[in-house]
């Protein structure tokens, strides 16, 4: 569905159903099962201008969960068009649980560790909120509404952090629930390499059920929205049916789902996947079951055209600009007037260079404005160099422009005028079958106009190291070869972009900073290639073959460990004596340029060079790769 800036819709623009979720009382707490394309977003932030407009609550105290990242920007961008008041649409409390649950935590507990696991944040919040009286009491006065999205996908520690959330809430206090257990592929694939166990975890959904029984009225959306086309029409309505109908052959429910959707879809995904002319739609996605084949298939189908990547265990990608204007920056403060006089030197004085400056001026103040013509860089700092920044000021893919290749994990919750399904092979006999239902399911339901279908990878296809990085091995006839994953988060770090230990002296740095600008917007390909002199730093090269220039380095931090994790596995295959990490890793690309940002009191500042150990900002190269790599003997 659709709205025009400012919502002017009235109650008649809405279907029955929707109305009686947008409309229900503030203080009632219902579950509303919402099958993909029914318009739920849309509802979710029509219920919160209702809830201020005609319920009456206070903007500042309506809480909205979602569960990723760029749900909460679309969330955040719909609801500024439904409430004419800015600043009451600033005020709606939006982000992740994991988001609110360090606010909450840290306000609340002095031992919070910023740099603890997601998972330990939650597991404290949750006793917090069982035994803090102060906590306990913020949750009774500053809550009047709490909302979440993708309930379905909520489970463990977080499904039990929210039970108890909602358990102390006033009873005046509603709680609005969308779910759509046909699409609930978190339960017990955490992520897209995992294949699933059978150790059941109840979704939030079926918790708030067994908690609260008879207090949570059930209503559901049945309208699609999404899309007219009559095949997907099937899929989002009778398909979605048989994904939930309960039976004893899962497996032969997972073949019949497959089947269904390859007679439902519009054709086959041609071989020669890169000529489809994917210009001739909008938003256009290439969805894989894994992250190993969204790898694969970006390096071995789209070498140099135009594309993006959606995944988990990418870097954050924040906007570059920041970095291009304010790297070299030193001060305290930002003036409005330096900020401008820095855009136009670095970027530019075309008219869309400056009416984009106005918007980038306006999010500096958003997250770091002392005044509205004034930013504190400490401040600034302290926002973007959080693990997760803020999601207008990142962007959600790798690359600029061109179809997503991504996998179905990541893409949820979006959708595209065109979609090719890469549906996966054969499971293996550990897969939850009734999760791999779930999960082409979700793909499928992707599309708005035209859905093509191609034969994915087998789960087994790839490993996985402790720290999240992808691998394949390659030992046949005893060959010690790995295909390795290189762009993982953190293989890139302020230290090798800017530190002491990686450069000889700033100037080099400022040579690479200056030579990473030409790349901006483009891709182009690099060789990594280990620096013996300088303890095997592997220094980035531009070329095919790394004839250019350096660009960078990659951080052994993140990197060496993995590689003599993945030589010590070879060694365990084929035997014979140590496997030392390659000399070159070929076939990269570089995906434009981003900004790392450090908070101020990073221990990283010290290590790096002036004047980027007083700014904290660094320019970057957005690295990407699956790269085959010969591990030779010490």
């Amino acid at each position: 569905m659709t709205s025009p800036k400012g919502d002017k819709r009235t109650t008649e623009d809405w279907d029955a159903r929707q109305n009686k979720v947008i409309s229900a009382a503030p203080e009632e707490r219902c579950i509303v099962d919402a099958g993909p394309g029914t318009g739920k977003t849309a509802v979710a932030c029509k219920r919160v201008a209702w809830l201020t407009r005609e319920g009456g609550l206070t903007p500042g105290k309506i809480w909205i969960v979602s569960f990723t990242r760029t749900a909460v920007r679309e969330i955040r961008n719909r609801i500024s068009r439904y409430l004419d008041n800015r600043e009451d649409a600033e005020s709606v409390r939006i982000a992740t649980l994991d988001s609110h649950a360090w606010m909450i935590h840290s306000g609340y507990d002095p031992k919070a560790n910023l740099l603890g696991s997601y998972d330990e944040n939650i597991e404290g919040l949750t006793r917090l909120v069982q035994e803090n009286a102060d906590v306990t009491e913020y949750l009774q006065t500053d809550f009047e509404h709490l909302i979440i999205d993708e309930a379905q996908d909520i489970v463990g520690k977080r499904a039990d952090l929210l039970i108890e959330i909602i358990r102390k809430l006033p009873d005046s206090c509603g709680v609005t629930v969308f779910a759509d257990e046909a699409q609930a592929i978190y339960g017990f694939a955490i992520d897209e390499d995992s294949i699933g166990s059978d150790q059941c975890q109840l979704t939030l959904p079926e918790k708030i059920r067994e908690s609260f029984d008879g207090k949570f009225r059930s209503c559901s959306l049945k309208k699609v929205y999404r899309t007219k086309e009559p095949n997907l029409h099937s899929l989002f309505t009778s398909t979605r049916e048989k994904v939930l109908k309960p039976t004893d052959d899962v497996g032969v429910k997972l073949q019949n789902i497959k089947v269904e959707v390859r007679t439902l879809a519009h054709g086959e995904v041609p071989r020669d996947i890169e000529n489809i002319d994917f210009e001739a739609y909008g938003e256009c996605f290439i969805l894989c079951r894994s992250r190993a084949e969204v790898l694969l298939r970006s390096s071995m189908s789209f070498k140099t055209q135009q594309h993006r990547i959606r995944m988990s265990g990418l870097p954050q990608c924040i906007s570059p600009w920041i970095g291009v204007c304010l790297s070299e920056f030193t001060g305290s403060k930002l003036s409005e007037k330096e900020f401008s006089d820095l855009w136009k030197q670095k970027i530019g004085t075309s008219k869309p260079a400056l009416k984009f400056a106005e918007s980038s001026w306006h999010l500096l103040v958003m997250y770091g404005g002392v005044t509205k013509t004034l930013v504190d860089m400490h401040r600034l700092r302290q926002r973007l160099g959080r693990g997760q920044p803020p999601a207008d000021m990142a962007s959600a893919d790798i690359g600029n422009k061109g179809p997503i290749i991504g996998t179905i994990h990541a893409c949820k919750g979006r959708e595209a005028d065109m979609v090719c399904l890469m549906i996966p092979g054969e499971p293996g006999q550990d897969t939850d079958f009734e999760e791999e239902a779930r999960v082409v399911f979700v793909g499928a339901t992707r599309a708005r106009l035209k859905l093509d279908v191609g034969h994915g990878y087998k789960h087994h296809y790839a490993g996985r190291l402790e720290h999240g990085r992808t691998y394949s091995l390659f030992t046949k006839n005893h060959s010690p070869t790995a295909m390795i994953e290189i762009g993982h988060e953190g293989d890139i770090s302020a230290t090798s972009m800017a530190g002491r230990e990686y450069y000889h002296d700033a100037e080099t740095i400022h040579s690479v900073q200056k030579r990473l600008l030409s790349l901006a917007g483009r891709i182009t390909p690099a060789v990594a290639i280990s620096d013996h002199g300088a303890g095997h730093i592997y220094r980035l090269k531009s070329g095919e073959t790394g004839e250019g220039e350096d660009i960078g380095c990659l951080s052994k931090e993140a990197l060496s460990g993995d590689l003599f994790e993945i030589g010590k596995e070879i060694k365990n295959v084929i035997g014979g004596r140590d496997r030392r990490p390659p000399d070159e890793i070929k076939y990269l690309r570089v995906f434009g340029i981003r900004t790392i940002v450090l908070p101020p009191d990073s221990p990283d500042c010290e290590k790096l060079y002036d004047p980027w150990a007083k700014s904290g900002i660094i320019i970057a190269p957005v690295v990407l790769g699956y790269s085959k790599a010969f591990f030779r003997y010490y």
